[in-house]
């Protein structure tokens, strides 16, 4: 299976691949994607193995024939495209994988042998429906059968080991309820809120429960993260100062009372582990991860022009500006008091 590339979209790939190992259960089901789909899936049991691809920014067309050269080695029966590009399409048919299902558009269903058409509303813009039931269209196309729409994570052993060295290294441990942040978004800045604004979160929670928060942050975050510890009066961590890989995380994660975040995609790794979860959105279509939602809120507010899914606001950024401390501490009790 040819996996999405965004961190969110693999993750509520999962269920399909669940899908697959139960109709198929002796059948060698392995994904192909970015290198940063290794440490997400690994230790479920619905994939055999994950196979990283280059970048098409990685040598052009060179990295194609690279990529269809990887696959060729694995003589695979059927290949099922979770993508929209062409390119995709393309690695797969030069790998001579003979049955090749996807979503059709942008030319590329001349190189598939099931080609779906993409649903649309308006006739321009795509359907927005969860992407659960988005990737659940293809099996109906396969004749699988669906089953549960509930998105599925795992955490190794040295994930695990590794999360509680990193915990006990900042005294994270046993000082009452964890509360995670996720502020940043590799989307662009539409989908951020601002940093004093999460600090005062972090002291309103620690005044009513005690506790300590952790501020996560990718690579281009550290200096966000930093900000809102900084900003806060109560004990307040940022990852910056010792980062984790994608596999820790999910095992940190794993182990908070509360999740904060932006519409980014560690956010979806709460709901696999019963985390409870708020997530603020503004430029983005709550519909397309409508889903798995037990135990999270979204929390946004309405103008005229949102959602836009625009990586950059060309206006005042009025979806989040609008998005009070208030609002947002409100889900969060909400949450608190459920679990």
């Amino acid at each position: 299976m040819r996996l999405p590339n965004w961190i969110g979209d693999i993750v509520m790939a999962t269920p399909l691949l669940a899908a697959l190992r139960a109709h198929w259960p002796d059948a060698h089901v392995a994904v192909a994607g970015p290198a940063h789909a290794r440490p997400i899936l690994e230790g479920l049991a619905s994939i055999d193995a994950v196979h990283a691809l280059p970048k098409r920014s990685d040598g052009g067309a060179r990295g194609i024939l690279s990529a269809a050269a990887l696959l060729r080695a694995e003589t695979f029966d059927l290949g099922v495209l979770l993508t929209n590009s062409f390119s995709s399409a393309l690695v797969l048919a030069l790998a001579g994988v003979p049955e090749r299902v996807g979503y059709g558009g942008g030319g590329r269903g001349v190189l598939l042998t099931r080609s779906l058409p993409v649903p649309r509303q308006r006739g321009r813009h795509r359907l927005p429906v969860p992407m659960v039931q988005h990737y659940a269209r293809l099996l109906d196309e396969l004749c699988v059968p669906r089953g549960s729409h509930r998105t599925q994570l795992a955490t190794t052993p040295a994930d695990d080991e590794h999360a509680e060295a990193w915990l006990a290294r900042h005294d994270l441990l046993e000082h009452g309820p964890l509360f995670g942040i996720h502020p940043g978004s590799s989307f662009g800045p539409s989908k951020l809120w601002y940093p004093e604004r999460f600090s005062e979160l972090a002291d309103r929670l620690h005044r009513r429960h005690g506790g300590r928060t952790v501020v996560f942050c990718g690579p281009p975050e550290h200096e966000l993260a930093r900000a809102i510890a900084a900003g806060a009066s109560s004990p307040v961590f940022a990852a910056a100062e010792d980062p984790i890989g994608l596999d820790v995380l999910k095992a940190v994660i794993r182990r908070l009372t509360l999740l904060i975040s932006t519409d980014t995609g560690p956010r979806h790794f709460a709901a696999p582990f019963d985390v409870p979860c708020v997530a603020l959105m503004g430029s983005t279509d709550p519909r397309f991860t409508n889903t798995n939602l037990a135990r999270s809120l979204v929390v946004r507010t309405e103008v005229a022009c949102s959602p836009c899914q625009l990586k950059v606001c060309p206006i005042d950024h009025r979806c989040m500006t609008r998005l009070s401390v208030d609002q947002v501490a409100a889900a969060a009790e909400q949450l608190l008091a459920a679990s």
